[in-house]
């Protein structure tokens, strides 16, 4: 049987259009898919290795301010130049207490060494053990001579050995501050002292995607998942060396590593010199790469089969389909185009290419969804110029890419507390404002209203207009917006607002300043609108502690005066509102506030975990503020409020317990010469304190109370012994029996003889 050219050809031309299409979706998927994958997983690393970092370096700045701290105290100072001797116990307690104070759960520190180089004593928060370690003096001494003040170093590769057994360092990470801290040759020392495996848990190390570790500046490990790779020397290392190389602090780029290719992120701090190193083999990367490949190839390959069963079979009988396509779509109405199968067909696929028009006109109303993503993805930094472009052209928004200067603004309601919404309504609230914001901002002048993290974002633009006039304009629409949003919604609100941008890549940045511009509003209050050019202070400025206003906060809060506290409070809050600073120098001075309050509580033996109340820490919930008011309201339910309750509900309970100390020592020694600065010694108050208390629990002071109580014992002996009145007086320690007689007829109204008499 001759085979027809025309079918010959047409299953010629069915498998190349069938082969090659296939053939080529295949090859891109597997390309595309390899280089996605790879794209992601090292942004991935690059971002949990910068988390990491954050982490670490968070740790030890508040273990460096927590020693400054330390050495800022007048005990410290007073301590070091002094030659402490046996009789100084109290002082040593203290230094034990201080040194001990830092060494928190939250810190993860080890051991703190206070190291005083003119006296040549050693102390640590274990006590009067720890005074003699003639090998860490000499490793603390090695490192004294530091231009710095304060070092952070990686431990010996060895214990340090002294008198008092062994100092434990190896794979440790020390910190060593100098008093004075910018002298060359300072008077003391103070060292902190990190163990690895604290480090280990601030990295976030997935096991199944490599391994994220830290070196030192010279390039030895000091924290690492593997605890077998720590104090190990990596410099000889090819990848190390290529970091070394590289004048970027940041970077990822690939090399053998452990002798396979890997992915190396890395980055390089100027906090301490450490370095931050990611390393994921590639194999681990492209594995979810190799499975789609494979995955392809297979379809692939079913597909090429089934191309060839379909064109060797389909075309030997080319009529046969084209018979079948004209009876599946003919109906009633075409019957009169019976002998014109191509015609109906025609006219069927037009029926069809209609009904994808309408569908295409419905998917147009999913755009604005399409516009949110991109948008965010702008803020976020994740979008690509060239793309962002295309992509606004495509949705409608071809005028963004005339818009010479662009600004961002971020929307914020000031509080929803005090008014008729819950904050289940936040949601539906920011998308109000987003649609205000819409209607009132003309469309050609900004793109679409996205909320991000409780703000809604808005990136408004001008073709033309000068810095000056453009600023202006900004501020008139976001004014008319602020308004809006009062009138309609009954809110307060304020607007933060960027820096002037050219580049779309710059998005991300002018994101976080207009964020970073309405944490300002500590200081202004509610309803402001801020440019982050004018709100934010220079560089030279820093921020003044104001330590008066809190000793003062600190007295009142002791004298648990509830009024005389919140006026103080008050008055600390002024001060800190008032100075122009950057945000980040207020929260520090919050934090450091806060600080101050948690160890007043904990120096009177009042844990701070018992004001914690919700899920997060103190840190986080006073972080979360917005407003001085709201600061200042939490400061007082939170932590004032409380702390005044628990040291009252204490002071109370140590004054009942000093009272019946002092009545235990007087039924056991009403016979001896007791005095109220005897019994002080013995119970370690000071007399005039026993005394008040005393007298405050018991109705009257302590000589009548002993008075009274010798007179009982008295009258007891009288009863039941044959004792002289005699010796009975000098037994209660009275100066002659006269003295004895007269207190005792004042108080029975009959004489010691006459009470005996009658009672036999």
């Amino acid at each position: 049987m001759r085979v027809s050219k025309y079918l010959l050809k047409l299953v010629i031309l069915t498998l190349i259009v069938g082969i090659i299409p296939v053939l080529s979706l295949g090859w891109y998927s597997y390309h595309y898919a390899s280089k996605s994958v790879l794209e992601q997983v090292e942004e991935r690393n690059t971002q949990v290795l910068r988390q990491s970092q954050l982490r670490v370096e968070q740790t030890l700045k508040m273990i460096d301010y927590s020693t400054a701290q330390l050495l800022n105290l007048p005990i410290i100072t007073k301590a070091i130049p002094k030659k402490l001797e046996p009789t100084d116990f109290e002082m040593v307690k203290e230094l034990y207490n201080n040194l001990s104070s830092i060494q928190t759960y939250e810190l993860g520190i080890r051991d703190v060494y206070l190291l005083s180089l003119e006296q040549d004593w050693l102390i640590n928060n274990d006590g009067l053990d720890s005074y003699n370690h003639p090998g860490l003096k000499e490793y603390l001494l090695a490192n004294s001579g530091s231009s710095q003040g304060s070092l952070w170093i990686s431990g010996n590769s060895a214990s340090v050995q002294g008198s008092e057994g062994m100092v434990e360092l190896r794979h440790a990470v020390i910190n060593i501050k100098k008093w004075p801290i910018n002298s060359r040759n300072p008077r003391g020392l103070v060292s902190v002292v990190l163990s690895a495996q604290q480090l280990k848990q601030l990295i976030d190390s997935d096991p199944g995607m490599g391994d994220i570790f830290i070196l030192d500046e010279e390039k030895r490990v000091i924290a690492h998942p593997n605890d077998a790779q720590l104090g190990m020397d990596f410099s000889e290392y090819g990848y190390v060396q290529a970091i070394g190389q590289h004048s970027d602090t940041n970077g990822v780029f690939h090399d053998a590593a452990d002798g396979e290719q890997s992915s190396i992120s890395f980055r390089k701090s100027a906090y301490n010199g450490w370095t931050y190193v990611s390393v994921v083999p590639t194999r681990t990367i492209t594995s979810q790469a190799m499975a789609i490949g494979w995955t392809s190839i297979l379809v692939s390959v079913v597909v090429l089969v089934a191309t060839v069963i379909v064109a060797v079979i389909g075309s030997r009988q080319m009529y046969s389909p084209v018979r079948r396509m004209y009876r599946s779509l003919l109906d009633d109405k075409d019957t009169h185009q019976k002998n014109d199968e191509f015609l109906v067909i025609s006219n069927r696929i037009q029926g069809i290419l209609s009904d994808q028009s309408k569908l295409k006109v419905e998917l147009e109303g999913q755009q604005k969804q399409l516009v949110e993503l991109l948008v965010r993805k702008l803020m976020l930094g994740e979008a690509k110029p060239q793309e962002a472009l295309e992509r606004l052209q495509y949705y409608g928004y071809s005028y963004a890419d005339q818009w010479e200067t662009m600004r961002v603004l971020i929307l914020q309601f000031d509080r929803l507390d005090s008014t008729r919404y819950a904050e289940k309504d936040r949601d539906l609230l920011l998308f109000a404002m987003g649609n205000i914001a819409a209607e009132i901002i003309p469309e050609d002048e900004r793109l679409l209203p996205i909320v991000m993290k409780e703000s809604v974002v808005l990136l408004v633009g001008s073709k033309n207009q000068s810095e000056e006039v453009f600023k202006g304009a900004v501020f008139d629409r976001a004014a008319e917006v602020q308004i809006s949003v009062k009138q309609y919604l009954q809110l307060p609100s304020s607007i933060g607002i960027s820096r002037s941008f050219q580049c779309w890549p710059e998005s991300r940045r002018a994101y976080e300043e207009g964020g970073n511009a309405l944490k300002y509003r500590a200081r202004l209050g509610e309803q402001v609108i801020l440019f982050i050019e004018d709100v934010q202070p220079d560089k030279g400025k820093e921020m003044i502690y104001p330590k008066e206003l809190a000793e003062e906060l600190s007295l009142a809060i002791k004298s648990l005066d509830l009024e005389r506290t919140r006026n103080a409070l008050a008055a600390m809050m002024d001060a800190l509102s008032v100075q122009e600073y950057d945000h980040n120098d207020y929260q520090l001075a919050l934090v450091r506030l806060l600080m101050e309050l948690i160890r007043l509580l904990q120096d009177a033996g009042v844990s701070y975990h018992v004001l914690k109340s919700g899920e997060d820490s103190l840190f986080g919930d006073l972080l979360k503020l917005h407003t001085s008011r709201e600061i200042e309201a939490w400061f007082n339910d939170t932590i004032v409020t409380p702390a005044i309750s628990l040291l009252e509900e204490q002071r109370q309970v140590q004054f009942t317990s000093i009272s019946e100390e002092v009545k235990r020592l007087i039924e056991e020694a009403f016979d001896t010469d007791l005095t109220l600065e005897k019994l002080s010694a013995r119970i370690n108050y000071h007399p005039q304190y026993i005394s008040r208390v005393f007298r405050q629990e018991t109705g009257v002071n302590f000589a009548e109370y002993l008075s009274q109580y010798r007179l009982r014992i008295a009258k007891r002996w009288l009863k039941e012994t044959n004792l002289t009145i005699t010796e009975i007086a000098e037994k209660l320690k009275y100066n002659n029996p006269a003295n004895f007689i007269r207190y005792f007829r004042k108080m029975e109204g009959i004489t010691p003889g006459q009470y005996r008499d009658k009672a036999e």
